[in-house]
C-alpha cells in the first residue's frame, strides 16, 4: 500500500475506533448513554424480557471489524514501520478479539446462551488474524474492501430494533450519539483507502 493510502486507512481505523467507544445512543441522562460496546450487555435486559427479534451479539461485529482491520494494517504497511512493531500489532489484533470472550467463571462454560455468541465470534476473529499471513495480497486487499459492508450489513438491522425496542418498550426517543456518525464516516474513509488501493 503506498504511504498516503496507507495513512488515510490508519486515519479511517482511527476514527472507527474513537467512535465505537464514543456515544451511539443518547439517552435523557448519563446513565440512558451507550457506546457501541455498551449496548451489548445493556440489551441483555432486552433480551431476558423477551423482546425481539433481537441478536445482540451483532453489536460486536464492529470490536471483530476492528481486530481484523489492525492485523490487515499490520501486514500491509511499507511505511516507516519496522517488521518486529508490525508483528506486534498483528499478535495485538489477535488477542484483541478476547474482549468479547465471556469473563470468568463463564468462560468454563463458554457455549452458554448468553455467553456462546461472544465467545464464538472472538474465537472465529482470532482465527481470521492469525491465519492471515498466510493470505495473498489480493485476498487481504478484498477483505479489506468487504469488511464495511459486513459492518453495516450487521449493525445496521440491530441499530433499527434498538430504536424501536427503546420508544416501545421504554417510552424514550433516544438520540443519536456522535460516536456513531464518527464510525460511519471511518468506514467509508477505509473503503476509500482500499478501493483507491486496488485500482
Amino acid at each position: 500500500m503506498k504511504t498516503a493510502l496507507g495513512s488515510l486507512a490508519w486515519l479511517a481505523w482511527g476514527m472507527m475506533l474513537v467512535g465505537y467507544w464514543a456515544p451511539w445512543v443518547e439517552g435523557d441522562g448519563a446513565g440512558l448513554t451507550f457506546s457501541g460496546f455498551d449496548l451489548v450487555p445493556f440489551l441483555v435486559f432486552f433480551q431476558r424480557a423477551g423482546y425481539g427479534p433481537l441478536i445482540r451479539e451483532r453489536l460486536w461485529a464492529p470490536l471483530w471489524g476492528l481486530s481484523l482491520a489492525l492485523a490487515i494494517l499490520a501486514l500491509s504497511d511499507s511505511g516507516k514501520l519496522p517488521h518486529i512493531g508490525r508483528r506486534l500489532l498483528w499478535a495485538l489484533a489477535g488477542l484483541w478479539s478476547l474482549a468479547t470472550w465471556p469473563p470468568y467463571p463463564e468462560l468454563l462454560n463458554p457455549l452458554s446462551i448468553e455467553g456462546r455468541g461472544g465467545f464464538l465470534g472472538g474465537l472465529l476473529t482470532m482465527f481470521l488474524v492469525g491465519t492471515l499471513p498466510l493470505w495473498p495480497a489480493g485476498w487481504r486487499r478484498r477483505l479489506a474492501l468487504a469488511l464495511p459492508w459486513a459492518m453495516v450489513g450487521g449493525v445496521g438491522p440491530e441499530l433499527v430494533q434498538i430504536w424501536r425496542l427503546w420508544i416501545q418498550h421504554l417510552g424514550l426517543s433516544p438520540w443519536i450519539g456522535w460516536g456513531l456518525p464518527l464510525y460511519g464516516l471511518g468506514l467509508a474513509l477505509w473503503a476509500l483507502a482500499w478501493w483507491r488501493a486496488s485500482s
